[in-house]
């Protein structure tokens, strides 16, 4: 046992383990000052905060004791939309009787154009698609992976 131990030591090339073990301790002591400094900000944060807190709820509170007292006004409601108003919100766009699309799906591609676009576009047309299209594109991309017979 110990004459296999000293074939070992002498196999090992001691300025490699030294290189290798100044590195660790490198590494390891940059880790601890990185933690070090994550902790440290981490603290300072969460005091600032709870100081920033402190100072709007006084002033919250200084600003109610000064107010007068709310009064509650009642707001009315819009009532939803049926679907025939949707219908008739999207009319132009596409004919609801010859359409799969339901009128809130149409209504939402319209406010989402409106939105994303503004008045500058107009929707002309939204059919649904055709899945077959999608289909054929998968069956000729499967056909590519295997050689032909012949």
């Amino acid at each position: 046992m110990i004459t296999s131990l000293q074939t070992l030591a002498a196999g090992l090339d001691m300025d490699a383990v030294t290189y290798q073990a100044t590195g660790m301790i490198v590494v390891f002591t940059c880790l601890s000052f990185l933690s070090l400094i994550l902790t440290v900000s981490g603290s300072v944060a969460v005091r600032l905060e709870s100081a920033r807190k402190a100072k709007e709820d006084a002033a919250k509170a200084a600003l109610a004791s000064q107010a007068p007292a709310p009064v509650a006004v009642a707001t009315p409601v819009a009532p939803e939309p049926t679907p025939a108003e949707v219908a008739a919100l999207a009319a132009g766009i596409y004919d609801a009787a010859a359409s799969s699309i339901t009128p809130q799906v149409v209504a939402a591609i319209a406010a989402a154009v409106k939105v994303t676009v503004g008045n500058e576009a107009r929707i002309l047309d939204i059919k649904p698609i055709d899945g077959s299209y999608g289909q054929n594109g998968r069956i000729s991309i499967m056909n590519s992976h295997f050689p032909t017979r012949r």
